[in-house]
């Protein structure tokens, strides 16, 4: 396969827990918000990153982007290590990875019309005089299904769907290489996110763009996904191509997800989870799924499993599969 356009190798985030009286004291312990986590992104290519809220998902999105300072790991854009950059040798990168919030609407400025918001990356990267700058708007404004009108209106004018085509074409307008798209279609209407997502994937092709697309929906991420990795607690558990990972479901959380899709021809018996998401501190040990995993033994309660190929490209990690 070709050399990828991104890797994440072993990163991971770790957030202090306070006792009663706060910062005044050094922390309990600490949360690990993201835990050892390796991918690779190809060009052009949708990766979908699935898993429950609170599971470090838009953490990772964010940490590609400078957005969340990892504690460690390496992330790898082209051979270069984002995580060792300053913000002034980052700032250059900007123009090839960007990023579609799951609120746009409050990531904009509201006093500032809409071909003013377009036009200010292009400003940013020194992109073209005016008369061009304003050509490439209403160029992108017509690729994302929006009307020239629009140029002119403020953000607050605008419907939910109309607000995310706005934030895709905010991501697109500079060209870039790779867009994390953080829960773009999860606040609109199940008519709406087939028109957006059908929309994202036309100029991803057109532009040959790749796309770490996060979402809780299954669904979703079926529809527009090449592979998927499916994160919990932080951790990846397993990862394979979209067709593969269906076909062939493997991790018992996985399972529970892809039971969780409302399908009426269905005769399985859907799986069902017990419990609540415990805190992934640093005093937990074993596999991060025990606690709410029908088939847990010991040694899934004191050694964590390891993510392993158990065909070409399907990984999994789970000590029942993997021994």
């Amino acid at each position: 396969m070709n050399t990828p356009l991104l890797e994440i190798k072993h990163l991971q985030k770790r957030y202090p827990i306070y006792g009663p009286l706060g910062k005044l004291f050094p922390p309990k312990t600490h949360m690990k918000a993201v835990a050892d986590v390796s991918l690779n992104l190809y060009e052009g290519e949708t990766y979908g990153l699935v898993g429950e809220s609170g599971c470090g998902k838009s953490t990772t999105g964010r940490s590609i982007l400078g957005l969340v300072k990892p504690d460690s790991g390496e992330i790898l854009y082209r051979g270069k290590d984002l995580t060792k950059l300053s913000d002034k040798e980052f700032r250059p990168l900007r123009r090839d990875l960007q990023m579609v919030f799951q609120d746009t609407l409050s990531s904009l400025n509201p006093r500032s019309r809409i071909g003013a918001l377009l036009e200010e990356p292009l400003i940013v990267q020194g992109m073209g005089n005016p008369e061009e700058r304003r050509q490439k708007v209403l160029e992108i404004l017509k690729m994302v299904g929006l009307a020239e009108d629009h140029y002119f209106r403020y953000p607050h004018e605008l419907s939910g769907g109309q607000v995310q085509r706005l934030g895709i074409a905010r991501a697109l307008i500079i060209n870039p290489k790779l867009i994390v798209c953080d829960e773009p279609v999860s606040a609109l209407d199940v008519s709406i996110q087939s028109q957006i997502l059908n929309t994202l994937t036309t100029l991803q092709k057109e532009m040959n763009v790749a796309l770490l697309f996060i979402s809780h929906d299954i669904g979703v991420v079926r529809y527009i996904s090449d592979r998927i990795g499916v994160m919990y607690l932080g951790t990846l558990v397993e990862e394979s191509s979209t067709d593969e990972l269906f076909a062939n479901t493997l991790h018992p959380y996985t399972k529970a997800l892809f039971s969780s899709i409302p399908d009426f021809k269905k005769k399985e018996k859907k799986v069902s989870l017990s419990g609540e998401l415990p805190q992934y501190t640093d005093e937990f040990k074993g596999c991060v799924f025990h606690t709410r995993c029908p088939h847990a033994c010991d040694r899934c309660r004191e050694i964590a499993p390891v993510l392993t190929e158990v065909c070409p490209g399907h990984k999994v990690a789970c000590h029942l599969i993997n021994q």
